[in-house]
């Protein structure tokens, strides 16, 4: 349902790919190159004069002639499966979503925005490092399948998350420039958990960083005296929620306005993805 609603949105990756917007993505150089990959159906905005008329005379069907000298905008989608993504709240009511099905759900359904247009898109999850199955890029339809199923394993139980590890990783096989979409709820305590942004934004990939959160985390929705327990291995704390809560609260603006500012820096965009906003709203 929410792929539906975001169908007709248009990711317009500004640095990433020259050339078409809405289907094929040609080349920006010229050449003698024009050797045939393979046929594709008609989408309004294509060129017509790519328009192979001979297969419409035989199949009664408009469909476009792909050549190895056009290119795909390359699309990379990496998810925080780290411990800490489970949370749901402190009282979570029916149908709340965890902070990793908020994630998976936003950048799947970024990832139906991007093969619908014809663009290659892969994924990959991560915790303490990044891990061993990422998804290279495709558009078929077989392989959103193994996409989203990727997208959908659980977070690991107990495991913390090691930003700089996967990030540097990443940009070691992202290949040529594209887009990476990263969706984490940022949880990472080290000033250099964010500093590989910049080394793939320097490799010329477009870079977007999603900060999941839920309303309790933002705002310390609990009251009274409570006993606070770890997600990703740390010891529990117990503290009095109503006399701390002001104070929470400056902290988690700064946190928030320290990773904001971090991904600017590194030349990365910032989006702060509420897990009771709409996914649509967000991706919009």
């Amino acid at each position: 349902e929410v792929a539906k609603r975001v169908a007709a949105l248009t990711y317009r990756a500004r640095r990433a790919v020259e050339g078409l917007l809405s289907g094929i993505h040609r080349s920006p150089h010229r050449g003698a190159s024009v050797v045939f990959v393979e046929h594709r159906e008609y989408r309004p905005g294509d060129d017509p004069r790519l328009l192979d008329w001979r297969a419409f005379a035989r199949t009664d069907r408009h469909v476009i002639k792909r050549f190895e000298q056009e290119t795909q905008l390359r699309a990379t989608l990496l998810l925080d499966r780290s411990g800490s993504m489970a949370w749901r709240g402190f009282d979570p009511k029916p149908g709340d979503p965890s902070k990793h099905e908020h994630a998976a759900t936003l950048l799947a359904a970024l990832a139906y925005v991007l093969v619908g247009q014809g663009d290659a898109t892969g994924a990959a999850g991560f915790d303490v490092a990044l891990h061993d199955d990422l998804l290279p890029p495709g558009s078929r339809p077989a392989h959103v399948e193994q996409l989203l199923r990727r997208l959908a394993r659980p977070p690991t139980e107990g495991a913390r998350t090691d930003l700089a590890t996967a990030l540097r990783r990443l940009a070691e096989r992202a290949g040529r420039r594209g887009v990476v979409a990263v969706a984490s709820d940022l949880l990472d305590g080290r000033s250099e958990a964010l500093v590989p942004l910049a080394q793939l934004v320097t490799r010329g990939h477009e870079v977007v960083v999603f900060h999941v959160l839920t309303p309790d985390e933002l705002e310390l929705r609990v009251e009274g005296a409570a006993r606070f327990r770890g997600l990703e291995g740390e010891g529990p704390l117990e503290a009095d929620a109503d006399a701390v809560r002001e104070a929470y609260r400056r902290e988690m603006d700064a946190f928030l306005e320290e990773c904001r500012r971090r991904c600017t820096a590194a030349g990365a965009r910032y989006v702060l993805a509420r897990t009771d906003e709409p996914v649509e709203r967000t991706l919009a």
